[in-house]
């Protein structure tokens, strides 16, 4: 690694110029609830006024995709080249390849998850519907009322010999009031009755991402994702072999990119979705141009020149580097608090309304 702690400033072409479509996250990326993240949706509008298709991939399955492009509208997307999956077309879509038209699947979760079922052409069956009524499938999404007794149907129905098809894992999502029990915590407690594993559809697993890259029509080399988690979007990505920029303006912070294990690691990182429209500066990028020293505490000095992104670029990859190289890392949240101020990367903390992961 250098001694010095400047970088040389690299321009290149930006980011969105390399790819001929975009998969992007919604919550932390786009918006924190009601609110647009900064520069997210001017970004949106300047990539498909240019021609850019967008494909909005959610891990929420409770919500439908009328209900969150009516959200988008009101936030100022233009009205133009994208559209949204969720993770409940996505276990429809999985169903829909096994069973025939028309097959009862019951629908746990939110009205997402049966809309999905009856645009692919399967029959949703509520549990109160249910009876006797016999049903092939099950597709377990998060919803704010589903109940012990839908939990507990579930477990039933897969002992029974029932496909079982879960939205998402995410163990939790955030709330204004902090971090409430998420899909994933649900279906765990119906794996305590029963033996059997679902078929997981949502991120980071690669169907959604199939069905967000068959809407764009293009092929792996040409799609980029844009997410804020690594656990979900960013190690999807990489499962389902697509580049990916990851955003500082969501969930997770820049200690956990610069420790992110290697299936977890993005292509690009910036403080937010405008980070697309900025030079392509990728992270595997090793050169001495790109790496600053560690300082006394373990942590990369921030550089003193160049901007803000390859700042930022500089301070992941030599954390990277250092780590790969059996090198120790300070992990300490108030160090890399400092360093997170010093590339201008805080903000205040997001009231949300729910999780669109």
């Amino acid at each position: 690694m250098t001694g010095e702690t400047t970088t040389t400033s690299v321009r290149t072409e930006p980011v969105v110029a390399r790819y001929r479509g975009l998969i992007c996250d919604l919550d932390g990326v786009v918006y924190r609830g009601a609110t647009a993240v900064p520069r997210a949706v001017e970004t949106l509008n300047h990539m498909t006024a240019f021609g850019v298709p967008v494909v909005f991939a959610t891990n929420n399955a409770s919500r439908s995709p009328g209900n969150v492009g009516d959200h988008l509208r009101e936030l100022g997307v233009a009205e133009r080249n994208w559209s949204v999956v969720t993770s409940s077309q996505a276990a429809a879509a999985h169903l829909a390849e096994r069973l025939a038209r028309g097959a009862p699947v019951c629908a746990v979760g939110g009205p997402g998850v049966a809309e999905a079922l009856t645009e692919a052409g399967l029959t949703p069956v509520r549990f109160k519907e249910l009876g006797d009524t016999p049903v092939e499938a099950v597709v377990q999404g998060l919803g704010t009322d589903v109940t012990w007794s839908e939990l507990a149907a579930v477990g039933h129905l897969v002992e029974a010999g029932a496909i079982w098809v879960a939205t998402n894992v995410d163990l939790t999502l955030p709330t204004p009031y902090g971090q409430a029990p998420g899909n994933g915590a649900l279906v765990a407690l119906v794996q305590t009755a029963t033996s059997a594993s679902p078929h997981v559809v949502g991120k980071p697993h690669a169907a959604l991402f199939d069905l967000a890259r068959s809407r764009l029509g293009t092929e792996q080399p040409e799609t980029i994702v844009c997410g804020d988690r690594l656990d979900t979007d960013i190690k999807g990505a990489n499962s389902a072999g697509l580049d990916s920029l990851f955003v500082l303006s969501g969930a997770c912070r820049l200690r956990d990119v610069a420790f992110a294990e290697r299936s977890s690691r993005p292509t690009y990182v910036a403080a937010d979705l405008s980070g697309l429209l900025a030079p392509a500066l990728p992270l595997h990028t090793t050169s001495p141009d790109h790496l600053v020293e560690l300082g006394p505490d373990a942590v990369p000095r921030v550089p003193s020149a160049g901007d803000d992104g390859t700042r930022l670029q500089s301070v992941v990859t030599t954390a990277w580097a250092a780590r790969d190289n059996g090198r120790a890392v300070a992990d300490h949240a108030e160090l890399w608090g400092s360093i997170e101020r010093q590339l201008g990367l805080v903000r205040n903390k997001p009231r949300s309304r729910g999780a669109d992961h």
